[in-house]
């Protein structure tokens, strides 16, 4: 959504260049006619941008949708589900979950997954931040159907084999040694650990090494129980989708997710700002 907004704006930026060059002796004395036009088009893409659909589940899931009518779609799950969620004991769960979700489910195996989404010429990925944990799929508008479906799949049904909890452990172990030497990376850790200290936002997404040494079934299963709610998740969509589909497909899909039993206590610790700093050269 952001990405056709950008493209958008930067085309208008690149008539107007092209438009001042053209008259450059004259826009070194008139910058208020050029100003106009900037205005005129900035109002034109915001003309151009999709009507932005949200509707709720009896659940409390959300769906959010901005048909564009292009031939192509991207759908995916919002999940507030991410590091933020997690205490010092099971920190990198949510990162481990992202890892698992397409080793195979009940109806699909690793490689059934993989051959279905390469011959719709789709394209599937996960990723996890401090504040979400996110699963979404490229295809054909067509496909929207099966996308969805794809995707109720593998966070309600995936098997979480033994076998791949393993490989996967292991995965995870040298993904943190490259990002170790990644200065963007480091940087952007050691900002969370001294503004946030002490709290859940200080914490690493990947989790401590001996976090994910001893991570379990048993720690992926439970994160799955308590976080993945209706009111947690979004099915947001844009391209060629069809809000009302789209409403039907969640119903479909995701109508039996619990919700968040009444009373039930937030699981969201409060994240106080420090405001501190480190010095590198001290120790």
């Amino acid at each position: 959504m952001a990405m056709s907004v950008q493209c958008l704006t930067s085309a208008g930026r690149f008539f107007l260049q092209r438009h001042l060059l053209k008259k450059n002796s004259i826009s070194r004395f008139t910058a208020g006619p050029h100003r106009l036009l900037a205005t005129q088009a900035a109002h034109q893409v915001a003309l151009n941008v999709p009507e932005t659909k949200v509707t709720a589940l009896e659940n409390g899931l959300r769906v959010a949708s901005e048909d564009s009518g292009l031939p192509t779609c991207t759908v995916g799950l919002w999940i507030d589900a991410g590091s933020r969620y997690e205490n010092e004991r099971n920190n990198g769960t949510a990162h481990f979950l992202e890892h698992m979700a397409f080793k195979g489910t009940r109806k699909r195996s690793q490689l059934d997954l993989e051959l279905e989404i390469e011959n719709m010429g789709a394209h599937l990925n996960a990723y996890t931040s401090r504040e979400q944990t996110v699963y979404y799929a490229k295809a054909f508008s067509k496909d929207l159907p099966r996308a969805v479906e794809i995707l109720a799949d593998i966070i309600q049904n995936s098997t979480l084999g033994e076998a791949e909890i393993e490989r996967e452990r292991g995965v995870i172990l040298r993904e943190m040694q490259e990002v170790e030497t990644n200065l963007q990376e480091v940087v952007f850790d050691y900002l969370h650990a001294t503004a946030y200290q002490s709290t859940a936002l200080g914490r690493t997404i990947l989790g401590p090494t001996e976090n994910i040494k001893t991570i379990n079934r048993g720690d992926l299963v439970e994160y799955i129980t308590a976080h993945y709610k209706g009111p947690r998740i979004v099915l947001a969509a844009a391209g060629g989708v069809c809000h009302d589909e789209l409403i039907d497909l969640a119903k479909y899909h995701f109508g039996k997710l619990p919700s968040r039993h009444q009373g039930e206590a937030p699981a969201l610790p409060p994240c106080h700002f420090t405001g501190s700093e480190v010095d590198a050269n001290e120790g």
